[in-house]
């Protein structure tokens, strides 16, 4: 028998790990399709919105659409980049359609759905959704740890954003609904040394790229993918804070050494 008690307490733990996912929605061009992947998202009680670079938002296109969500219109993040949004996520999963240059690890929603709840142990989860008519581009994708298409009919592929973001955020719920909410593990030490989040990555790159550079391994005029793939090889390593210190600690070595021999070759 299910007390209210049991069940206010099973719905306070689902909203907690709800409210670790962010929706992210990159470049939409009608107003309307944010309204209604709020609504979505609300049905499915999902609130974290961020909206990077809109066409046109706040709008009433997108309040009429939202049918009573328009509460998380007023509280979106709105911002000009998507490493911003990004901020302080462990995980983030990017969505596409297409197939790409570089093999990324594509995975379902469903899947994606099942390591999320792992993940937001960690930290704040994000879901990337891209512009209506072509998705993410590869710059974009390159800040996502994975990448999730949804197994449409080959011959017709085309999704409204608002299905997409309805039928992430559904597996999303249904994942954590199958969880033991009240009783979700924290890994210890996670609170002390979480996830590297998307800046710190960031300047761990920059900085390998010009260690790299320094030491003749990097050509900045034929960079080729070399750039792109060291971005997915750090994102994908889900390091922790205290080890992209470590990194950025041996970069800096190196460095320094790098300059004391050239200041022993200028004095000779």
């Amino acid at each position: 028998m299910v007390t209210n008690s049991s069940a206010d307490s099973t719905s306070a733990a689902l909203q907690v790990a709800t409210d670790a996912v962010r929706i992210v929605l990159v470049g939409t061009t009608h107003a309307g399709n944010i309204g209604s992947s709020a609504r979505a998202m609300k049905a499915m009680g999902f609130r974290q919105l961020a909206v990077v670079s809109p066409r046109h938002f706040p709008s009433a296109d997108a309040t009429a659409m939202a049918s009573g969500a328009d509460d998380l219109l007023a509280d979106a993040h709105v911002t000009d980049s998507l490493e911003e949004a990004l901020r302080g996520c462990a995980m983030v999963f990017g969505t596409t359609a297409r197939d790409r240059h570089l093999q990324w690890p594509v995975i379902s929603p469903a899947e994606a759905a099942s390591e999320a709840v792992a993940a937001a142990n960690r930290g704040p989860v994000a879901f990337v959704f891209g512009r209506e008519a072509s998705g993410l581009t590869n710059a974009e994708l390159d800040l996502c740890q994975r990448a999730v298409r949804i197994p449409t009919e080959p011959t017709f592929s085309s999704l409204n954003l608002s299905q997409a973001v309805q039928i992430c955020v559904y597996e999303l719920r249904m994942a954590f609904l199958q969880q033991r909410l009240p009783s979700l593990p924290t890994a210890p030490g996670d609170a002390a040394d979480p996830i590297a989040g998307a800046s710190a990555i960031d300047l761990l790159h920059r900085h390998f790229i010009e260690t790299m550079a320094a030491v003749g391994y990097f050509d900045p005029t034929n960079p080729r993918l070399l750039e792109r793939r060291l971005k997915r090889l750090l994102i994908g390593a889900n390091m922790r804070q205290s080890e992209a210190q470590i990194m950025r600690g041996f970069l800096t070595g190196i460095d320094r050494k790098l300059r004391r021999l050239s200041d022993a070759g200028s004095d000779d």
